[in-house]
């Protein structure tokens, strides 16, 4: 498939990664980067929500190429090792990473935020995104 030059948004299904947290919301891939959009709510088990931050060092590997394209900006959550804090387990924060663009096509994208993660790493595996789902922006 030739690539394309339209911006493509590519909502992603609430039936998918529900036990993740932050949770996936959409994908937006242009000429320019790859957006990839978080919705997070604070655990009940810390006492104050806990906090949140992100790797610098994050990057996106399609699953078919050894390739990695780069985490470039992040905007509402901070990068490590700096960090977020909540105040209470009601808190909650949508944020939005950054990335060098990747081909417009078919692909399983993965988000790697630390090769061998922890509970407290943002690692998402098996992101599909077909490319005749995606939604033509601007």
């Amino acid at each position: 498939m030739s690539q394309s030059i339209n911006s493509l948004l590519f909502e992603i299904k609430s039936d998918e990664k529900l036990d993740q947290n932050p949770k996936l919301l959409r994908v937006i891939l242009t000429k320019e980067y790859t957006r990839i959009d978080f919705g997070y709510t604070t655990p009940w088990y810390y006492e104050k929500g806990g906090w949140i931050n992100i790797s610098p060092n994050s990057y996106l590997k399609l699953d078919d190429a050894d390739k990695k394209y780069h985490l470039k900006n992040a905007i509402g959550v901070p990068f490590a090792p700096n960090q977020t804090d909540f105040q209470s387990i009601e808190d909650w924060q949508f944020f939005t990473l950054y990335f060098e663009p990747i081909p417009q096509k078919d692909c399983i994208l993965n988000m790697i935020e630390a090769i061998d993660p922890t509970p407290d790493d943002f690692n998402y595996y098996g992101i599909c995104l077909n490319i005749n789902q995606g939604v033509k922006i601007c």
